[in-house]
């Protein structure tokens, strides 16, 4: 599985954590921002003015999208996954572990200005940063791990597990990049990716 395959099972995992905490989450939503403005004949991104350019379509800055979030407004959830081993970053992650993550955090906020797009529509940006080697989740991600803890126990009437809820659901995440990580170390050197 590639690093897209890693991704989407990681995604549909919390989709259908939030699914069984009646969080009624979608997948992939389309249509969430409007289509890049036109600026003369191509769009301000450099798209030419096609029937339908593919960013036109493509504005899909949730994941999994949440239509009521936090008893307020819908969150759009973007998922990544980095690794505070790229040499670009190698360093700032000895110096704090947490680096890559909030670095990765800030990039999918400002890349296509997604995140004030978001609050112009009314809608809460939140990127899903997890760390591949360590497992790690960034600052945002572990807020919402927090709250769809919380979600679930109120759906399950369980409210003493709400950390329980939380700590299931992250070890079954940190299991499942680890063992689609090791997938990809097979099949990079000719084991074919069995993993059970």
């Amino acid at each position: 599985m590639d690093a897209g395959g890693r991704h989407n099972l990681l995604r549909n995992m919390v989709f259908h954590a939030a699914a069984a905490a009646n969080l009624h989450p979608e997948l992939e939503k389309p249509g969430l921002l409007a289509p890049r403005p036109f600026v003369g004949s191509t769009r301000e991104n450099g798209d030419s003015n096609d029937v339908d350019p593919p960013s036109a379509s493509m504005r899909r800055p949730a994941d999994v999208y949440v239509p009521r979030w936090r008893a307020g407004p819908p969150a759009a959830w973007d998922f990544a996954v980095t690794s505070g081993l790229r040499l670009e970053v190698v360093h700032d992650s000895a110096r704090d572990p947490e680096a890559c993550l909030k670095s990765y955090e800030d990039f999918k906020c400002s890349h296509l200005d997604t995140k004030a797009q978001c609050q112009s529509q009314g809608i809460s940006f939140l990127p899903m940063v997890m760390e591949a080697a360590g497992g790690g989740w960034g600052k945002t991600a572990r807020g919402v791990w927090s709250e769809l803890a919380k979600s679930s126990a109120l759906a399950f009437g369980e409210l003493q597990t709400t950390t329980a809820s939380a700590t299931q659901l992250l070890q079954r995440l940190s299991m499942t990049l680890h063992r689609e990580n090791a997938r990809a170390c097979l099949r990079r050197f000719g084991g074919g990716g069995t993993v059970g």
